[in-house]
């Protein structure tokens, strides 16, 4: 009841909604002019441009009168902890993506057509920083979803996706990654650190690089659970507490939820609350590799916890003492 009445009084139409008007085409347009112009991306405008070879689009389905996420998508998130945009990178992005990525494991002696040399559950490779994962990164859909969830202004709008790429191969191995847990936000003296304003942390991108199935070792998730998390981070306040620590009280607090699986087409992106506890699958019982990346979105600070709350704060405003 409390996280209903604070997202009537301070979600409401403002995060839902948005601050666009106008037709879809007139918001990406906007939205485009903000990825030119943005001082952040730190490239000269004809750096950019020779990125418009890449697809800038709209996901399909998505584009709503208030935002690229619906009402109903934000209050899912708000309850759930996640949103999945679907067809959020398109098709010409994504097999130039791919080719880097199959190019990069070649390196480690992975090939992507000779499954003889799928030796390992899982490999991971840092995401390369390449036109490709630009345009990837800087979909107008996803910028705007992120607009809508975070807080426009509060995150960092990075020229690319980032983090790493765990790809999971098909395997019946332990590949001993697949604990339930939480992201991690800050270093605090060489270690990770977490705190119940997610300090530097904003979300939790899952880009599908590959179709996942059920069989494919898909993303596990806890609907829910980042209410738990905020509950147990709350009493730490702004100092936090070490990450693994958070993570296993986060685990320890959800472990009744439900789980869901983050199952999708190519192209689709899970966005996820900093705090919704997720875990990798096993085993890998599907036919082909299963490629993802899963980077943070970053916060220029830590979410303030005042209004008007944004939809990752309602859930860490309601279980504050």
């Amino acid at each position: 009841m409390r996280m209903q009445n604070l997202w009537r009084q301070y979600g409401g139409s403002r995060f839902s909604t948005g601050r666009e008007t106008g037709s879809c085409r007139a918001r990406l347009a906007s939205i485009h002019d903000r990825l030119v112009d943005h001082a952040d991306l730190s490239h000269r405008h004809s750096d950019y441009v020779r990125l418009t070879k890449y697809s800038l689009e709209v996901a399909a389905g998505a584009c709503h009168a208030g935002g690229m996420l619906s009402e109903a998508q934000i209050d899912s998130f708000v309850a759930d902890g996640f949103v999945a945009v679907r067809h959020a990178v398109p098709a010409d992005v994504l097999r130039a993506c791919r080719q880097e990525i199959w190019s990069a494991l070649a390196g480690q002696g992975v090939q992507r057509d000779a499954p003889a040399t799928w030796r390992d559950p899982v490999v991971r490779i840092p995401c390369p920083e390449s036109e490709a994962f630009t345009a990837a990164g800087t979909q107008p859909s996803l910028w705007e979803a992120f607009d809508q969830l975070v807080g426009a202004g509060r995150w960092w709008r990075r020229p690319g996706v980032g983090g790493t790429i765990p790809v999971r191969f098909p395997s019946q191995a332990d590949p001993g990654d697949a604990g339930w847990h939480i992201e991690a936000s800050y270093d605090k003296n060489g270690e990770r650190w977490v705190n119940h304003r997610s300090r530097a942390r904003g979300l939790l991108a899952l880009y599908l690089f590959s179709d996942v199935d059920a069989d494919s070792a898909p993303t596990r998730v806890r609907p829910g659970s980042h209410r738990d998390a905020a509950r147990v981070l709350a009493p730490a306040g702004d100092e936090g507490m070490p990450w693994t620590q958070a993570a296993q009280l986060a685990a320890q607090a959800s472990a009744t939820r439900p789980t869901s699986l983050a199952t999708g087409r190519a192209g689709d992106v899970f966005l996820c609350h900093p705090f919704l506890v997720h875990a990798a699958s096993w085993p890998h019982s599907g036919r082909h590799p299963r490629i993802i990346a899963q980077p943070g979105v970053a916060l220029h600070d830590a979410f303030p916890l005042v209004a008007p709350l944004c939809p990752v704060e309602l859930a860490m405003a309601a279980e504050r003492p």
